[in-house]
Order: structure tokens, then sequence, then C-alpha cells
């Protein structure tokens, strides 16, 4: 892992206004923060996970980034079949998932926001409400920043 010459909050973050989903802010990059990285495949792979998946307002991207990099740091870090992996990646997402919620009142896109991406004028009310800046920006930094917290937990002792 080379250290990054920004936190990774300010990197997910930059990501994020550059028009990366949250999803994709957050799982890029942590998962180039700590040597986990897929290349071309990472902003891929979360493409449609943005406005809790898909638009739909279910689970926060921010939060489906963090979790996606979890499974790959457990995959890399962890030794053993899959199988033994799991649970582990079960457990850390689930108390990423939790902590998040706390933090943020709630852990899906539409309860963050106030309002659902199918309600006629969405976009312009996200807008607005400069809900980029205000909302999702602090949810995609509060969740790189945990990821990786807990993947250094995760590299400290990888027989969790």
């Amino acid at each position: 892992m080379t250290e990054p010459t920004q936190p990774v909050t300010d990197i997910a973050a930059r990501y994020f206004q550059e028009g990366h989903n949250c999803a994709q802010a957050v799982l890029r990059a942590v998962a180039e923060a700590e040597g986990l990285s897929c290349a071309p495949c990472i902003p891929a792979v979360a493409l449609a996970m943005g406005g809790g998946i898909g638009h739909t307002g279910r689970a926060c991207g921010a939060v489906t980034g963090a979790v996606m990099v979890l499974g790959l740091a457990v995959d890399r870090f962890l030794s053993g079949p899959m199988s033994a992996k799991k649970p582990a990646a079960y457990r850390l997402a689930g108390e990423l998932v939790n902590r998040f919620a706390a933090r943020f009142g709630a852990a899906d896109c539409e309860a963050i926001l106030g309002f659902g991406w199918s309600e006629p004028g969405a976009m312009d009310r996200f807008r607005r409400e400069n809900a980029m800046a205000g909302k999702c920006t602090p949810c995609v930094r509060w969740a790189a920043e945990e990821a990786a917290r807990m993947i250094a937990a995760v590299r400290a002792d990888p027989r969790l």
C-alpha cells in the first residue's frame, strides 16, 4: 500500500465532486489507498449503485461502496476459503452499516435525503437543496474514512 498524498476522505469527496456516484467514489478512493484496486473495474462495478441503488432510494451508495471495499479487503487479507471469509465480511459490513445509520440517522438514500428519486423534480430538488454538499458528501467522506479504518484493523489482525 502506498500512502496517499491526501486523506482518503478528500480523495473520495473529489471523485464524488468530479461525477462519480457515491458508491463509486468511496469504493475507488479506499481501494486505491489500500492497494486493492482492480483498476478499470472499480468505477464500473459500482456504476448503478448511486441514488440508493439505481435511484430507488434504498441502501446509500456511500454505504454500498464501503461494504464492497471491505469485501475486497477481507478477501485479500484473510486467509482460507471463501466460506471462512464470509462471516468476517458479514460482521464488518454489519458494523459499518449500523455505525453509518447511527451517525446519519439512516442507511438508505431516501431517508438521508428526505425525498425519493422517483418523485417528480427529484434532481431539481437535489440541486436546489444543495444535497450533494450538505448531505451526500459528508456520507461519502465518513464511509471512506470508516472503511479505511476497518481495513487497517483487518490488516493488523487478519485472524478476525
